[in-house]
């Protein structure tokens, strides 16, 4: 097989941050999650794959896997502790918004394009998780298939997550306001960059303070049942 992963950077969805008014848009979230989807169905299309076998793989299963980051970083922005029940309550609606939006995508792409060739109705339906998937998804499925044999994964996304003007990566906590990152370059030699957390670095913007918001609670702040 071969990774095709994704990420939604859920601090780009935070309306009002560091306010009462804050919140996370789900809807905007979604519609996101759609336009994803058919982005990474794309690209199994368009790459070059290093292995015939890994090429057949993925365009039988045309497997991606759609995600989160940020997530930490979202959370501060709406002031909402990491680790905490109202924490756990954001993330999975954020992602529940995700993967039924994802679904109902893929299904979109089926009618369109065709079902994964691998695809077997029954079988598919019988499954696990697709047995608890809302009615309407189940019965779209039945009557159309589905483009893809799996739709979301939780990644690391450390890399993407360091373009992204260093949001907090994946699902993890925020490793810390401050610090330095040594990176490999070309030439085979490191060099050390300071990088500051993304939500850390908008509260200081808006602010104009070095004290950080309560809800800022770093990796080694957090409990291993929090984290």
């Amino acid at each position: 097989g071969a990774c095709n992963l994704g990420s939604i950077n859920l601090t780009q969805f935070v309306r009002d941050p560091f306010t009462v008014q804050a919140q996370l848009d789900l809807d905007a979230i979604g519609a996101t999650a759609v336009t994803a989807v058919r982005l990474l169905d794309n690209v199994i299309d368009v790459s070059h794959f290093p292995l015939p076998r890994q090429a057949e793989q993925a365009h039988r299963s045309r497997r991606i896997g759609l995600g989160i980051t940020g997530l930490a970083d979202a959370l501060i922005m709406l002031q909402i502790r990491y680790g905490s029940s109202e924490a756990e309550k954001i993330a999975q609606l954020a992602m529940q918004r995700i993967c039924h939006a994802a679904y109902q995508a893929s299904i979109e792409l089926a009618r369109e394009k065709g079902a994964f060739p691998l695809f077997h109705k029954e079988k598919y339906l019988a499954g696990a998780f697709v047995r608890v998937l809302p009615e309407s998804i189940r019965n779209g499925i039945a009557q159309y298939g589905i483009r893809n044999s799996h739709l979301t994964a939780i990644a690391p996304a450390g890399t993407i997550s360091l373009l992204a003007n260093n949001v907090s990566s994946g699902l993890e906590p925020v490793f810390d306001s401050d610090y330095t990152r040594r990176v490999l370059k070309r030439d085979g030699c490191y060099a050390d960059y300071a990088v500051t957390d993304y939500a850390a670095a908008l509260w200081r913007k808006d602010h104009d303070s070095d004290d950080l918001p309560p809800a800022f609670v770093t990796a080694h702040e957090l409990t291993p049942a929090e984290h």
